[in-house]
């Protein structure tokens, strides 16, 4: 069977991260999958990828599926995929988290999903589910999942120039918090002689990170990398994960980090509450406050007992969240 998976997302949030991870998994259990996205959205990839243009419509990329012989599609918050597979007249299923909302309303939204085989919503909380958006079509809950890796192998990122290195992931903008990170750094940092800060992301506000650590003189401590698509190697590796994000819509990175065995401080948000037990598995602290963030992440780089304890307790994560619930959810439906 041929599987396409495009990916998709919105402003706040990319699906590449569940899409390139549900692609691979299909693809171990013998499935022919392939990966379509607007250019750019995909970084890295095991599999097959196909780019479009961002202004390509439904029927071009129907006749690229046909092309392609392609049996099946899966869309991960990807209406125009959805649309190009009824097009093509090809089964597809689609599926977003809990709450999703495109960048542009889609009116005839539900019109287009009751053509899918299945709704597969991906639950970010404990509450119930609101169903009402829902309403008239097929839908099937399933769990956030946690991609995780093991915890260290020997070839390190080109990145990490010391053996104790705090990671920090997102798009590089104000509600990142990557500003205050630094200057949280900007204190820590002479006294911690053998930590190394990298900031992993792209976005609009790299120039501005990039003259507070020149201002700063954290230019031997502190590295800003692009996002290449292989944010695991760096989670690997890592020692400590820093989540300054303010108001995040989601959370995904802190799952998938702490599941990687990484203990964590992180800024409180409802995302970030839904999966730190404060002291426990991680330790949230005030949002945008400067003080706090320091004397977390000092207690963490000191402590090593601490870190070791708090990184036993998020692994956990990976048993809550598990990913191959996540793929065999699909895999029934392709059958």
């Amino acid at each position: 069977m041929k599987v396409a998976v495009f990916v998709g997302g919105n402003k706040t949030f990319t699906a590449s991260r569940l899409g390139v991870k549900l692609a691979e998994e299909l693809a171990a259990q013998g499935l022919e999958t392939s990966l379509r996205a607007v250019k750019g959205k995909v970084k890295k990839s095991a599999v097959a990828l196909q780019e479009y243009a961002a202004v390509a419509k439904p029927k071009t990329l129907a006749a690229a599926l046909k092309k392609d012989q392609i049996d099946f599609v899966i869309s991960l918050m990807n209406l125009t995929g959805c649309q190009a597979a009824a097009e093509a007249g090809i089964p597809f299923i689609y599926a977003e988290n809990e709450g999703f909302k495109e960048d542009k309303t889609v009116k005839d939204k539900k019109a287009i999903l009751k053509k899918a085989k299945r709704i597969l919503v991906i639950r970010t909380s404990d509450k119930p589910l609101n169903k009402k958006p829902y309403t008239g079509l097929k839908v099937q809950e399933v769990i956030n999942p946690a991609v995780w890796v093991e915890h260290y192998n020997y070839n390190k990122p080109v990145c990490f120039k010391k053996e104790n290195n705090i990671v920090a992931v997102g798009k590089l903008c104000k509600e990142s918090g990557f500003e205050n990170l630094l200057k949280t750094w900007a204190r820590l940092a002479p006294a911690h002689s053998t930590w190394h800060l990298t900031i992993v992301g792209d976005g609009t506000g790299k120039a501005a990170l990039a003259k507070f650590v020149a201002k700063n003189h954290l230019q031997d401590s502190t590295e800003i990398v692009p996002d290449d698509g292989d944010v695991y190697s760096l989670l690997r590796n890592a020692d400590i994960f820093a989540y300054p994000a303010l108001n995040p819509a989601q959370a995904d990175i802190l799952l998938d980090a702490m599941a990687s065995k990484l203990p964590c401080v992180a800024c409180e948000s409802a995302p970030v509450t839904e999966l730190v037990a404060n002291g426990i598995n991680g330790l949230i602290v005030n949002a945008g406050e400067e003080e706090p963030f320091t004397v977390a992440l000092d207690e963490l780089m000191v402590n090593w007992g601490k870190r070791v304890g708090i990184a036993v307790e998020a692994s956990k994560l990976k048993d809550k969240y598990p990913f191959e619930d996540f793929v065999r959810a699909f895999a029934e439906l392709l059958n």
